[in-house]
């Protein structure tokens, strides 16, 4: 008989635990869909301003049995503590990617956008490629990761489709991950795409010395403790398209520590549309691991900002790459526009002239041999040099191939570039079809089956502020483009 109710309470007991989370994830679901939907009505019905809003909303919770403790976030969002330990962190921005700040006037803002400084470069023998190379990505894959793709969008097409035309007429191999793919596995595996760039698209948040950036998928009540994931937030955010409350697991700096850590970045270049992805209080987490790990530049608002200036803000920055300008002219470009406080700034804050390289793929030729045949061309300028990167198909073999540039814009040549396994040298056009004026002498580095060097522009080209190029070996008989050139502008 003791065993009996021994086994009995022990039962008892299970069932009242069970039941006590489920009443608990029950009450936290109706909490946080009661908070979002007043928020909408104080904003949006009664006209109250948000912070204001979101104190009422602040005090409502306190009052509830169940709570602990309610943290105000900057940018207005709320981290809830309940008493039996759980949490869960409320984006309350009203139409905005995360939570929304009041707008200072005008005239106490601070200027976060400064002229570009100069980067200064080691003397060097010219003849040696040793010069700080521009700070542009290694890879001509790039992602992007649009939680919000089925959520409030602004500019039609919709922005990702935008920003992928926009890389794609680079040269870039571009991968989608749109809602529910834009989710923690993937998440998780960003490094192992070894992408050049990855666009991030969602609520974020200044955690106070770290970003929280909020993924797929969504749920329709409190999601339970363990997201199966290292470093993850419970969060929850409206849906201003579904019209509804809806719950998911912000990553953090943990994560990326965590997860990051297979691969270093190629000179990535991170773009957060997003709250705070960019804001002071949150650079030492997520954004400093990706610097840290290879990533060339972060950049985001530093502030709360609103699908409308997120949107078209993204939206022109990269119409800016399209056009081969540096970060420091594209944020130039979006903070003139006026749509601001927020603004969107670089970390760290000395990459004003990275940019976006420009690459041409070249198929696999079956009657060219590989360490002859041209996979890849990559090309930039910071304005006093021209880089070139020549992927091969195999290791390069070779005692010759020409680099053509026409600076007349004529479709013919003016200046070749002789590619020799140890050697480049720059002659400019002496009569129609014959070089034979040497201007300049260098070397050229190898590794692997990429074959790279520069030129100094104004010694070899002159005062061309815009170049088309070709690649051509005259005896394995491969031409990368195959017709045309690839346009690069100083």
């Amino acid at each position: 008989m003791a065993v009996r109710m021994l086994g009995m309470l022990v039962c008892l007991l299970l069932m009242s635990t069970g039941s006590v989370w489920g009443a608990n994830a029950s009450m936290i679901t109706q909490l946080a869909s009661k908070v979002h939907t007043d928020l909408q009505s104080l904003v949006k019905v009664r006209k109250l301003k948000l912070p204001d809003a979101v104190r009422q909303q602040k005090a409502f919770l306190q009052t509830q049995p169940e709570v602990k403790e309610v943290k105000q976030l900057k940018g207005n969002n709320l981290m809830v503590q309940f008493k039996d330990g759980n949490e869960l962190l409320m984006f309350l921005g009203e139409e905005s990617l995360g939570s929304a700040d009041e707008i200072a006037p005008v005239q106490l803002q601070k200027k976060i956008l400064k002229p570009m400084q100069p980067v200064i470069e080691r003397r060097v023998d010219p003849g040696v490629l040793t010069a700080l190379l521009p700070c542009a990505p290694k890879s001509n894959k790039a992602l992007i990761f649009d939680c919000l793709e089925d959520d409030a969008n602004v500019v039609s097409p919709k922005i990702w489709t935008q920003v992928k035309s926009d890389l794609e007429s680079l040269g870039y191999t571009v991968t989608t991950k749109l809602n529910n793919n834009a989710n923690l596995a993937n998440a998780a595996l960003i490094d192992n795409g070894e992408y050049g760039l990855v666009f991030l698209r969602g609520h974020g948040g200044d955690l106070g010395g770290d970003f929280g950036f909020l993924v797929r998928p969504w749920y329709t009540s409190y999601p339970p403790a363990s997201s199966g994931y290292t470093g993850t937030i419970r969060a929850s955010a409206y849906n201003h398209a579904a019209g509804a409350t809806q719950f998911g697991y912000v990553i953090t700096g943990t994560f990326s520590s965590t997860y990051w850590a297979d691969k270093v970045f190629p000179s990535t270049m991170f773009f957060l549309e997003s709250c705070h992805g960019a804001d002071p209080g949150a650079l030492p987490g997520m954004p400093t691991w990706t610097t840290n790990h290879g990533a060339s530049v972060w950049l985001g608002w530093n502030e709360s900002v609103s699908f409308n200036c997120g949107d078209n803000g993204s939206d022109l920055f990269f119409q800016k790459m399209k056009e081969q300008k540096s970060v420091a002219d594209a944020v130039a470009a979006v903070y003139a526009t006026g749509c601001r406080p927020p603004e969107l700034v670089a970390f760290p804050s000395n990459k004003g002239k990275c940019q976006l390289a420009i690459w041409k793929s070249d198929p696999n030729e079956s009657t060219v041999a590989d360490a002859r045949d041209y996979k890849l061309l990559r090309l930039v300028s910071d304005g006093s040099r021209l880089y070139a990167t020549i992927t091969f198909y195999g290791t390069p073999v070779f005692d010759e191939f020409f680099f053509y540039v026409d600076t007349g814009g004529t479709a013919a040549a003016e200046v070749l570039v002789k590619c020799r396994p140890n050697s480049i040298e720059v002659y400019k056009q002496t009569q129609p079809g014959l070089f034979g004026n040497k201007v300049y002498t260098g070397t050229p580095s190898k590794s692997g089956k990429d074959y790279s060097f520069s030129i100094p522009w104004n010694t070899s080209l002159g005062t061309a502020n815009q170049v088309k190029i070709w690649l051509y070996d005259m005896t394995g008989k491969d031409r990368l483009p195959n017709s045309g050139s690839v346009t690069l502008l100083k």
